[in-house]
């Protein structure tokens, strides 16, 4: 069969990495080793959104779990996200079983298993990209609109869970219970993501949203899982008390979304060189596999305090 779309799906997208990049390359961190790659090449993987095969057992299981306990008004969106991420699936064993298949529709079937759910990622990174343009230039004007707050909450919690889920749950599983979360992961970050987005923007006027300005000499890194729970613990997946939202705009901006009670809190909104070393770390401490930075000998340094630092929450929590 011939090659259909994109086969390198992105998880971060390449417009948020470019403010770290220099004509393209970026300097990335990964199983210890640096190296200089184009943009395209990283936080990627070949066919990462595709659909999976998910058996009527799996979507009872998804209901259950997660369409039964979400907030009511998100319950039917749920199911016709799920419906949709089966469909392509069970139409193209129907076509076989009835021997109606040929090339032409079998091509139509592949093209949506391989793009439906890129496409549903891609519409959510365009519509978050002016938001991060408006942040980055200390903009907050558009929380003000409630359709585009609603917007800019979905888009945060999408770029927390496609991959940080992932990483939770293949840490903490079996390899065969590992394989059947993977059947479900599509639909369910998805979910996740929306009901985390919900209850940030519905609580959004008691949270404390601060954008962070680091003019010193220690510029801010990022990672292929750029947004952060601050309240969580690296070493572990017991579940945070608070989620306290830390995100990257750049290396000298980033926000800030903080519960109430939060205890991360900074003095300033203009922070010195160790707030941005101990916040690179924390950085580097939840990626998923990779960490941008603008420079090698950053990385060279978070390389080297990076296990102390971990040591750290593990003595902390007893692990």
């Amino acid at each position: 069969m011939p090659a259909i779309g994109k086969k390198l799906h992105h998880y971060v997208p390449r417009f948020y990495l470019q403010a770290w990049a220099q004509k393209k390359l970026i300097y990335c961190l990964q199983e210890n080793e640096i190296f200089r790659p184009n943009l395209q090449g990283v936080a990627a993987q070949n066919y990462f959104y595709r659909l999976q095969e998910i058996t009527h057992e799996d979507a009872e299981f998804i209901r259950r779990v997660v369409i039964a306990k979400s907030p009511e008004g998100l319950r039917q969106s749920h199911e016709l996200l799920l419906y949709s991420m089966m469909l392509p699936h069970e139409a193209r064993q129907r076509l076989r079983e009835t021997g109606d298949a040929t090339p032409e529709r079998e091509l139509a079937l592949e093209r949506a298993i391989r793009e439906t759910n890129e496409d549903l990622h891609t519409a959510i990174e365009d519509d978050f990209q002016k938001h991060l343009d408006a942040l980055r230039t200390g903009d907050t004007s558009f929380l003000q609109n409630d359709q585009q707050a609603a917007l800019f909450y979905r888009s945060l919690s999408v770029q927390y869970a496609r991959t940080n889920h992932i990483k939770q749950s293949e840490q903490a599983m079996s390899a065969e219970r590992f394989a059947i979360y993977m059947r479900i992961a599509n639909p369910l970050v998805h979910m996740v993501a929306v009901n985390v987005g919900f209850s940030l923007y519905v609580e959004r006027h008691l949270h404390k949203f601060i954008l962070i300005d680091n003019p010193s000499k220690v510029p801010f890194v990022t990672a292929d899982q750029p947004l952060i729970n601050l309240a969580a613990n690296p070493t572990n997946n017991e579940p945070p008390a608070n989620f306290d939202v830390y995100y990257p705009l750049s290396p000298t901006k980033a926000l800030l979304v903080l519960e109430p009670s939060s205890q991360n809190v900074p003095p300033d909104t203009t922070v010195d060189a160790r707030y941005a070393e101990i916040m690179n770390l924390r950085m580097a401490s939840h990626s998923y596999r990779q960490v941008f930075a603008k420079s090698q000998h950053q990385l060279e340094t978070i390389k080297e305090d990076l296990p102390a630092f971990l040591n750290c929450f593990r003595q902390s929590s007893g692990s």
